[in-house]
């Protein structure tokens, strides 16, 4: 099986601005809720790591690289990362990962 074939799982590590903290999360819920109705979408959930509370981490699941692929055209997802630009820190950073 390639890296193209079957589930792709994501770890986004977010990094919202403290002085920005109900803004950043508003945007990134109601993204995750458009996200949820995407026939590609397993699953999407923003946690926040009980050892490290001033960052966030969005834990995904798309059937495949080619359902990810079209979620990130979305205009919700491509507005919506431009609206976050100026609610976090630095960039979020992002790491695909395959079922072993």
């Amino acid at each position: 099986m390639s890296d193209q074939d079957g589930p792709l799982f994501l770890v986004v590590t977010i990094k919202p601005r403290l002085d920005r903290l109900a803004e950043a999360e508003a945007q990134l819920q109601s993204m995750r809720r458009n996200t949820l109705t995407e026939p590609g979408c397993v699953f999407m959930h923003l946690v926040q790591p009980q050892d490290d509370p001033d960052n966030w981490i969005m834990l995904e699941m798309f059937t495949s690289r080619a359902a990810w692929d079209e979620h990130m055209l979305q205009p919700y997802n491509t507005e919506g990362n431009k609206i976050l630009e100026d609610l976090l820190r630095e960039p979020s950073d992002l790491r695909l990962c395959h079922e072993k």
